[in-house]
Protein backbone atom coordinates (compact mmCIF):
# COMPACT_ATOMS: atom_id res chain seq x y z
CA UNK A 1 0.00 0.00 0.00
CA UNK A 2 1.58 3.72 -1.08
CA UNK A 3 1.79 5.78 1.43
CA UNK A 4 1.75 9.60 0.59
CA UNK A 5 4.93 11.71 0.49
CA UNK A 6 3.67 13.87 3.70
CA UNK A 7 3.19 10.46 5.70
CA UNK A 8 6.63 9.16 4.52
CA UNK A 9 8.60 12.31 4.97
CA UNK A 10 6.78 12.61 8.24
CA UNK A 11 8.02 9.48 9.58
CA UNK A 12 11.48 9.52 8.08
CA UNK A 13 12.07 12.34 10.30
CA UNK A 14 11.18 11.21 13.35
CA UNK A 15 13.22 7.48 12.66
CA UNK A 16 16.21 9.66 11.74
CA UNK A 17 16.13 11.78 15.00
CA UNK A 18 15.89 8.62 16.95
CA UNK A 19 18.98 7.46 15.31
CA UNK A 20 20.90 10.43 15.88
CA UNK A 21 19.78 10.46 19.32
CA UNK A 22 20.98 7.03 19.84
CA UNK A 23 24.02 7.42 18.06
CA UNK A 24 24.67 10.79 20.13
CA UNK A 25 24.00 9.08 23.69
CA UNK A 26 26.54 9.75 26.32
CA UNK A 27 28.12 7.09 27.86
CA UNK A 28 28.34 5.89 31.50
CA UNK A 29 29.90 9.10 33.03
CA UNK A 30 32.77 6.65 35.04
CA UNK A 31 33.65 3.68 33.34
CA UNK A 32 33.95 1.22 36.24
CA UNK A 33 30.81 2.31 38.47
CA UNK A 34 31.29 1.87 42.43
CA UNK A 35 28.52 -0.67 42.84
CA UNK A 36 25.98 -2.28 40.76
CA UNK A 37 23.50 -4.80 41.32
CA UNK A 38 24.45 -8.01 43.14
CA UNK A 39 24.73 -10.82 40.49
CA UNK A 40 26.20 -14.24 40.56
CA UNK A 41 27.84 -14.45 37.32
CA UNK A 42 28.29 -17.67 35.62
CA UNK A 43 31.39 -19.76 36.40
CA UNK A 44 32.73 -20.14 32.74
CA UNK A 45 33.80 -16.84 32.46
CA UNK A 46 36.99 -15.20 31.56
CA UNK A 47 38.04 -12.02 33.29
CA UNK A 48 39.61 -9.35 31.28
CA UNK A 49 40.24 -5.70 30.17
CA UNK A 50 38.07 -4.62 27.34
CA UNK A 51 38.11 -1.99 24.89
CA UNK A 52 35.62 -2.13 21.89
CA UNK A 53 36.71 -0.72 18.66
CA UNK A 54 33.72 -1.31 16.11
CA UNK A 55 30.91 -3.51 16.70
CA UNK A 56 32.25 -6.66 15.24
CA UNK A 57 35.76 -6.11 17.22
CA UNK A 58 37.55 -5.36 20.23
CA UNK A 59 40.17 -5.87 22.24
CA UNK A 60 40.56 -8.13 25.58
CA UNK A 61 44.00 -7.92 27.63
CA UNK A 62 45.74 -6.22 24.19
CA UNK A 63 44.40 -8.74 22.05
CA UNK A 64 41.68 -8.22 19.38
CA UNK A 65 39.12 -10.32 19.49
CA UNK A 66 35.47 -10.30 17.38
CA UNK A 67 32.48 -9.74 19.01
CA UNK A 68 29.63 -12.17 17.63
CA UNK A 69 26.71 -11.29 15.98
CA UNK A 70 24.26 -10.30 18.41
CA UNK A 71 26.87 -9.76 21.15
CA UNK A 72 24.92 -8.95 24.50
CA UNK A 73 26.85 -6.95 26.62
CA UNK A 74 25.46 -5.95 30.49
CA UNK A 75 26.71 -3.03 32.07
CA UNK A 76 27.15 -3.54 35.99
CA UNK A 77 23.78 -2.24 36.27
CA UNK A 78 22.64 -5.22 34.38
CA UNK A 79 20.94 -3.60 31.47
CA UNK A 80 21.97 -4.10 27.89
CA UNK A 81 24.31 -1.49 26.43
CA UNK A 82 25.53 -1.56 22.84
CA UNK A 83 29.07 -2.03 21.79
CA UNK A 84 29.19 1.48 20.66
CA UNK A 85 28.46 2.97 24.00
CA UNK A 86 31.46 1.36 25.56
CA UNK A 87 33.83 4.08 24.96
CA UNK A 88 36.71 3.45 27.66
CA UNK A 89 38.80 -0.11 28.01
CA UNK A 90 36.43 -1.52 31.21
CA UNK A 91 37.60 -4.15 33.37
CA UNK A 92 34.70 -7.51 32.51
CA UNK A 93 34.00 -11.18 32.29
CA UNK A 94 33.15 -12.96 29.39
CA UNK A 95 31.99 -15.54 27.40
CA UNK A 96 32.88 -17.08 23.98
CA UNK A 97 30.80 -19.17 21.67
CA UNK A 98 32.00 -22.16 19.37
CA UNK A 99 34.21 -19.69 16.93
CA UNK A 100 35.85 -17.81 19.54
CA UNK A 101 33.97 -14.86 19.10
CA UNK A 102 32.85 -13.00 22.50
CA UNK A 103 29.13 -13.50 22.61
CA UNK A 104 28.45 -12.26 26.63
CA UNK A 105 29.86 -9.88 28.29
CA UNK A 106 29.42 -8.54 32.06
CA UNK A 107 31.10 -5.02 32.60
CA UNK A 108 32.29 -5.30 36.31
CA UNK A 109 31.46 -2.56 38.97
CA UNK A 110 34.26 -2.17 41.06
CA UNK A 111 33.70 -4.72 44.03
CA UNK A 112 33.25 -7.20 41.18
CA UNK A 113 36.66 -6.12 39.26
CA UNK A 114 38.40 -6.61 42.90
CA UNK A 115 36.99 -10.58 43.13
CA UNK A 116 39.58 -13.18 41.45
Amino acid sequence: MPVDPITAAIVGSVVNSMVQEIANAPGPTSPVPIEGVPRTLPENTIKGEMQVFSPTSASVDGQMKMLAPGVQIRDPFNTVVLPGQIRDAVPVRYQTDMSGAISRVWILSQREAAQP
